[in-house]
């Protein structure tokens, strides 16, 4: 963290002089600025670092819960920092400038750790399954879990396809499902994190 704050230091000192740096139109700061301060907390904690402000807090207590995206973990302490300047200095459109920074802060620092590519599952219930898990398998290369179930209304037995895949490839899923079946039940959910071959891998540090 000292070298960070070194190297921060070093390019402020150097980067002033050379530029007349002018009042930006604050909403044009705090998306920018936001966008800019997520992507470099997401590399600092990429490498296991933390820059010795309230992303040390954030880092610590990932500790404790583990099941929270740092992102949503330096919002709310940040948050707090953001409403007690409002309190004290009474300053309100300020505060919602600064809320405006936050939000957009954590959503580039969850996507640079955990991935701007959002995975997604389907579950596939159709007759012809036997030829789209062919086509999953060998034609688009895809991971295929067979889950077996039970119609409610009918009582006939049923298997299901479950299939993870990234949010570029939703177009050509749908259409080979559907290629295949029409009729075919598909279902596709948001998936918050995929951990394995052909996704993310696991860190043992939580993040």
């Amino acid at each position: 963290s000292l070298y960070a704050m070194f190297i921060s230091s070093v390019f402020i000192d150097i980067l002033t002089p050379l530029y007349d740096w002018q009042p930006m139109e604050p909403l044009l700061a705090c998306i920018f600025g936001g966008l800019l301060m997520g992507l470099s907390l997401g590399f600092v904690f990429q490498q296991g670092a933390t820059t010795g402000g309230t992303d040390l807090a954030a880092r610590l207590l990932k500790l404790v819960l583990k099941w929270l995206p740092m992102g949503k973990l330096l919002l709310a302490v940040d948050l707090i920092v953001v409403v007690s300047v409002a309190l004290a200095f009474r300053t309100i459109n300020t505060a919602l400038y600064g809320l405006v920074a936050l939000y957009i802060s954590t959503l580039a620092l969850d996507g640079v750790l955990y991935g701007m590519d959002t995975a997604k599952v389907a579950y596939i219930i159709s007759d012809h399954n036997d030829e789209i898990r062919r086509v999953l398998v060998e034609d688009l290369d895809k991971g295929v879990t067979i889950l077996h179930g039970q119609g409610a209304y009918t009582g006939n037995e049923k298997q299901v396809l479950l299939c993870a895949f990234k949010q570029r490839e939703i177009a050509t899923i749908k259409a080979a499902v559907k290629g295949i079946d029409p009729n075919a039940f598909l279902i596709v959910c948001n998936a918050h994190e995929v951990l394995g071959e052909g996704f993310r891998m696991y860190h043992a540090d939580g993040l």
